[in-house]
């Protein structure tokens, strides 16, 4: 069985679980790290439209979002569900050979990454990379590396046709040769105490600018407050001095 077939049998269980925590922690993500309502997204394994949607809620009438998804029969269903949402837009296809030549406020993989063959991730990031503007970020969301491992070990039945662990050093191996830096990555839990995902936000290194100071903090109340007594006292005694009888 190929990628393809295996996500298109995978359908009824994507259709059957609907939207998620998981879902609804990936859109806060990306509202997090700067989705605003007027963006263009591209989302790469949109699967049968769950985060698209989501997404789609998210902007307004000037935004829009793109998915793409290896399964032609998730994105039929998908269609069906998002197929009257002007600014939703899906494609069926791997995404190493479609055709996109637009660019992109966001870049998103919704638990994606994991399933792309390791020998893959450098020609991924290298499109990634071209799809996304200069100001722009890319989010993947992914399985923590070590959760994944202990899943492999006690729990396969769980794991999908390819399902495997993406360790900091080796998304961060294929991403920089493409311009892409590491803005964050956390590790955080949605359904596991110890961790069971991670994050990592990439941005283009086209979009460094200057580097500006903060401005001086604002004293604190308190201070304020100490600083005005300590005049009025200051005040008063000279005050006193200059009206003592001589």
């Amino acid at each position: 069985m190929d990628v393809s077939d295996f996500y298109d049998d995978y359908v009824p269980r994507q259709v059957s679980v609907g939207i998620n925590d998981r879902h609804r922690s990936i859109l806060g993500l990306l509202v997090r790290f700067g989705l605003r309502p007027h963006h263009h997204v591209l989302e790469i394994g949109s699967g049968v439209g769950t985060v698209t949607e989501l997404i789609a809620d998210a902007l307004d009438s000037a935004g829009s979002v793109t998915g793409i998804d290896i399964s032609p029969k998730s994105i039929e269903i998908a269609r069906r569900r998002l197929g009257n949402r002007g600014n939703v837009t899906l494609i069926s296809g791997n995404i190493l050979e479609v055709e996109v030549t637009d660019r992109f406020d966001v870049v998103v993989l919704p638990d994606v990454i994991e399933h792309i063959p390791l020998e893959l991730h450098e020609q991924l990031f290298g499109r990634i990379a071209g799809w996304l503007r200069d100001d722009g970020f890319a989010l993947l969301h992914y399985p923590n590396p070590h959760h994944l491992q202990w899943v492999h070990e006690h729990r396969p039945h769980l794991l999908q046709i390819v399902d495997q662990p993406i360790h900091a050093d080796v998304l961060l191996a294929n991403a920089c040769p493409h311009g892409l830096y590491l803005d964050h990555y956390e590790r955080y839990s949605i359904w596991v105490r110890e961790g069971d995902y991670v994050f990592a936000v990439l941005r283009s290194l086209e979009g460094i600018g200057e580097f500006h100071d903060l401005p001086e903090p604002r004293p604190s109340l308190w201070v304020r407050m100490s600083r005005r007594a300590k005049r009025s006292l200051r005040l008063l005694a000279r005050r006193r001095v200059s009206q003592a009888p001589e």
